[in-house]
């Protein structure tokens, strides 16, 4: 059951309760980054830093847009992409361009260039027929309980803390038989290098296996059997390079271990403690040479 109820900015919405989490079909972006509950992204920087995670605001960069948009036209289509990004030709540095900028943003649009578009649909040409069969799923691929197997927002309690993911891609498992409620989910990465040394450093750095763990503990509160998460990663210059990474289970398990325990410290830090400044003593002794 569920701890508490909803917020009432969340309560206010159109949901569904979903085993022990609710479901808010085709939830606008804006309003899923807005709303109350903690999030993968949040989480994995309070482990690295818990004052930055609480204060610091992402700021929009090209890699992000670019990425934004990739998302929209490789995972959901080219519809999803016309619908909320918009393309700029010539200098972005014109006043002509800068307004019309300003104007599409402020209509909720990713704003990226012609260019980037281009670049964008060779990538799409390019990438690995296993990795479209994963991201794109038909209308029987993936459970009746969703609308759609995109970006499905589900919220969720855990230690009466409320917490939130908006997963790109669930679908049935490739391969059958499998019951009703097994799934699986895909993340699609873009990315510099998907060598297998190259990407898994990615999953190292950016602590996307803990963002995996994350994903699969709110499908499984859910009431679902998380049959596995993979990763769709794909390289941003030519050829375009694309491959499949798989997590291990007993990675996912791990991963979930360490999140249970910054759910704790972030509670502790919400409810009053001072939060750590990357996580060490506010002095600290310089050690040059490690023996």
């Amino acid at each position: 059951m569920n701890e508490v109820n909803l917020p009432e900015m969340l309560e206010s919405e159109k949901h569904v309760v979903i085993g022990d989490a609710f479901y808010f079909p085709n939830m606008a972006h804006d309003f899923y980054h807005m709303s109350p509950g903690v999030s993968s992204s949040t989480i994995r920087r309070f482990g690295q830093s818990q004052l930055h995670a609480l204060e610091e605001e992402i700021e929009e960069s090209h890699a992000l847009r670019f990425g934004t948009a990739a998302h929209a036209y490789i995972v959901e289509g080219e519809n999803e992409f016309n619908n909320t990004i918009a393309c700029i030709s010539g200098s972005p540095y014109t006043n002509a361009n800068k307004q019309l900028k300003r104007d599409y943003e402020s209509r909720g649009l990713t704003v990226i260039s012609s260019a980037d578009r281009d670049k964008i649909i060779q990538m799409d040409h390019a990438l690995l027929p296993e990795g479209k069969k994963l991201l794109n799923p038909n209308e029987d691929e993936f459970p009746g309980a969703f609308d759609s197997p995109y970006e499905v927002a589900i919220y969720w309690y855990e230690k009466g803390v409320l917490l939130k993911v908006k997963s790109d891609v669930l679908r049935h498992p490739i391969q059958s038989p499998y019951s009703t409620n097994s799934i699986i989910l895909v993340d699609y990465k873009t990315t510099a290098d998907c060598s297998v040394r190259g990407f898994t450093s990615s999953v190292r750095k950016y602590q996307y296996d803990l963002q995996a763990s994350w994903y699969k503990r709110a499908y499984e509160r859910a009431g679902f059997k998380v049959e596995g998460f993979c990763f769709v990663a794909q390289e941003k210059k030519p050829p375009y390079a694309s491959k499949i990474f798989w997590m291990k289970e007993e990675d996912l398990d791990k991963g979930w271990v360490k999140l249970d325990l910054l759910i704790t410290q972030y509670k502790a830090v919400i409810n009053g403690e001072e939060p750590t400044v990357y996580n060490s003593p506010n002095s600290v002794e310089i050690k040059l040479n490690e023996d």
